[in-house]
């Protein structure tokens, strides 16, 4: 899946960008920590951040996984994207299962 990049120069500039991406990074969120657990990977990136004068990324480690879900699940909702919300509460079961099997 694409992985997005949000060009800003301010504070302001970056809300705007996030709320104006805020669908890509949502999708980004549920598939690039879908495809971690497949391949055991225990980081995802989500997007990157560009300014004139400086490159970052945006990512997430597993031990926040749970949290960025929640926050991804309440914005499907919000949206009335139901088929997302369950793809999301079902990555959610998932990775509290394969969680709790690595003894974490």
């Amino acid at each position: 899946m694409h992985i997005p990049t949000i060009r800003y120069e301010s504070e302001s500039q970056f809300r705007m960008a996030m709320d104006k991406n805020a669908y890509d990074i949502h999708m980004r969120t549920l598939y690039g920590i879908k495809e971690a657990l497949r391949i055991k990977e225990d980081y995802v990136t989500i997007a990157y951040l560009e300014t004139d004068d400086h490159h970052a990324e945006l990512g997430a480690p597993i031990d926040i996984w749970p949290d960025n879900l929640e926050k991804s699940l309440a914005y499907f909702e919000e949206i009335e994207e139901y088929k997302r919300c369950q793809e999301v509460v079902d990555l959610i079961k998932r990775l509290n299962t394969d969680i709790d099997i690595c003894g974490e």
